[in-house]
């Protein structure tokens, strides 16, 4: 069974740019090369719903779409009509921008694009429990204010 897609609305595209504006300056040179679309329905990971994927797209899409786009973004329209918030979407498209990254080679000047794997991965039961108990890596900068996944969860998480 196919599944449609199509390209997001300018209201989603200027959502995500001004999130890179706000939150994301490495990938501030690629911002016009990040695509967003849409996928009719979420598919699912080990029974849960995925409401949304980054990933670099290839040089064979782009030339077959005559693009040069270096990240798509992909969300699951059905979650995102029906399920979240328009707080919720923000968050999603955040993420997803969290996970694309971008260094300027200096011996080059070459733009490497990557995607990154989360920088945590946990069960919600677990952190309802314990609270954000997992050790920061060296180069994590101390910060006493909120977590972000606190801010999810709420104070409670901990």
């Amino acid at each position: 069974m196919a599944v449609d897609f199509w390209k997001a609305n300018d209201e989603v595209h200027d959502l995500m740019m001004e999130l890179v504006a706000n939150h994301h300056p490495d990938l501030a040179l690629v911002v016009e090369e990040i695509v967003v679309v849409f996928r009719e329905k979420a598919g699912k990971t080990g029974g849960r719903v995925v409401l949304g994927s980054p990933s670099k797209v290839s040089a064979k899409a782009n030339a077959m779409a005559d693009t040069e786009y270096k990240f798509m973004l992909e969300i699951a329209a059905d979650q995102w009509e029906h399920n979240l918030t328009s707080k919720q979407r923000e968050a999603l498209l955040d993420s997803l921008l969290c996970a694309c990254r971008c260094e300027e080679d200096p011996k080059s000047g070459e733009i490497k694009c990557t995607v990154a794997k989360p920088d945590i991965m946990a069960f919600r039961e677990n952190i309802d429990r314990y609270g954000m108990w997992f050790p920061k890596d060296d180069d994590d900068v101390e910060d006493e204010d909120v977590s972000p996944v606190e801010d999810m969860f709420g104070a409670d998480a901990k």
